[in-house]
């Protein structure tokens, strides 16, 4: 099968690269406000009569006391205000430029991932999860396209099921204990979406009002190859062990922005491109594939091999298999046979 992809034109190049510089600067602005203002300052009156000022975290109402009032304490709480009206009028300033930019994004043509896709991790991005719970499936195209500055046929990209892999091997970002109460799963789904409830028939699937389904994928597997953290951000999901899921548990993570249907954007985590091909070529030959999803794994396998032989230079297939130490020999031999020089 043949795969046709269209070439970003020089504006739609431009856009994006904008689009990238204006929401990484807007998430630097939003961790460092999270980070240095997850308290506030108050005065507190002493029993003697007295004023002390007193740091209180946001989150747990802990008071950590800076001294009596005085006119180096008062500096320091009119730094503490001075500081967080800036960076607040910079947030401001840097969301009215977004949202002009998402016109844009739809102008050039360049808005092409599904709109609760963004919305996902859009929050996962804010709550610094982006290595914690990562994206696989079909919906990793949407990254690899934008790194190749391609579109993908619309035939060959996700449908309206979101598949996300909690790794296990990466542990809750400071952020995430920061400012979340309790965390667990459904939670921060609905803070996304209020409607997302569990499903009565599987229990690790999730689904809104407007019938998008995300799947949380919870391994049970204990083969990771790095120090697990104990945490229990999925501790409302079934683990599941599935076959073949340690090789996405150990695979290299692939970070890119992607732009919405309404111009959004977020950065997402995935798989290697081209560990995901080698995956997606072996689920192909699994006997208990459906011939469907087979045919479809491996289509995918091949896509992303020709985006990566004539869109990502920096990948050499032949160079980097050599490295892959978590993907059986054999299943890289039948990678290499079946599908790489294939698509030579």
């Amino acid at each position: 099968m043949s795969f046709l992809f269209l070439q970003y034109n020089d504006a739609q190049i431009k856009q994006r690269t904008n689009a990238k510089m204006l929401y990484t600067s807007y998430m630097d602005a939003l961790n460092s406000y999270n980070l240095s203002f997850r308290y506030k300052m108050v005065w507190q009156k002493h029993k003697d009569g007295y004023e002390l000022l007193a740091k209180q975290h946001l989150k747990s109402g802990a008071r950590e006391y800076l001294g009596k009032k005085s006119d180096e304490t008062k500096q320091i709480r009119k730094d503490f205000e001075n500081s967080k009206a800036k960076i607040k009028g910079r947030l401001a300033t840097l969301k009215e430029k977004m949202k002009k930019e998402e016109k844009l994004n739809k102008l050039e043509g360049i808005t092409r991932a599904p709109k609760e896709l963004v919305a996902i991790f859009s929050k996962i991005n804010e709550l610094g999860l982006d290595n914690k719970v990562i994206a696989i499936g079909t919906n990793s195209l949407y990254a690899y396209e934008v790194r190749s500055g391609v579109v993908i046929e619309q035939e060959h990209l996700a449908t309206r099921d979101i598949d996300l892999l909690n790794r296990k091997d990466k542990g809750i970002s400071f952020i995430f204990n920061e400012m979340m109460t309790t965390k667990n799963a459904i939670e921060l789904l609905n803070m996304i979406d209020s409607s997302f409830t569990k499903s009565d028939k599987v229990p690790y699937r999730f689904i809104n009002d407007d019938g998008i389904w995300i799947e949380l994928i919870n391994p049970m597997s204990d083969s990771i190859k790095q120090e697990s953290f104990k945490d229990n951000l999925f501790a409302d999901v079934m683990p599941l062990a599935m076959n073949g899921m340690q090789w996405l548990e150990n695979s290299r993570l692939f970070k890119e922005l992607i732009i919405g249907e309404n111009g959004k954007c977020a950065f997402i985590t995935t798989v290697h491109p081209l560990e995901y091909a080698i995956y997606k070529n072996w689920l192909s030959a699994q006997e208990d594939r459906d011939y469907l999803k087979h045919t479809r794994d491996l289509q995918q396998s091949k896509l992303v091999t020709k985006l990566i032989t004539e869109h990502m230079p920096d990948i050499n297939i032949e160079e980097e298999v050599k490295n892959i130490k978590h993907f059986k020999k054999e299943i890289i031999d039948s990678y290499m046979a079946d599908v790489f020089k294939g698509s030579n």
